[in-house]
């Protein structure tokens, strides 16, 4: 039995997106391509796959849901929050000279 293959222009119109929106997940290695010569291909079953993980992790069953524990920090968050410091330190107006001369 001899499997499917679709251009990435193919998997655009199912998933939605556009073409190098595919060709990026293929990069990313979100999604798995066969590259012939120049252009990518890529398995029907591939793509299935590829929605189905992201279908499953958008709702999770309650039998893989983990415990909830304590809080976890967002490290991201942290950071922006430092780089909002240092910027607002940064911005905030000096004290002027007034000295002028006269000449």
């Amino acid at each position: 039995m001899q499997e499917r293959l679709l251009t990435t222009e193919q998997v655009a119109q199912i998933l939605q997106v556009h073409p190098l929106t595919v060709l990026k997940y293929i990069k990313a290695g979100k999604l798995k391509g066969i590259k012939l010569g120049r252009v990518w291909r890529l398995r029907e079953q591939d793509v299935e796959s590829f929605l189905e993980d992201r279908s499953m992790a958008l709702f999770p069953s309650d039998k893989t849901e983990k415990p909830k524990s304590e809080p976890q920090v967002d490290n991201h968050k942290q950071e922006d929050i430092e780089v909002e410091k240092t910027l607002s330190t940064e911005n905030t107006p000096q004290k002027e000279s007034h000295d002028h001369y006269i000449l």
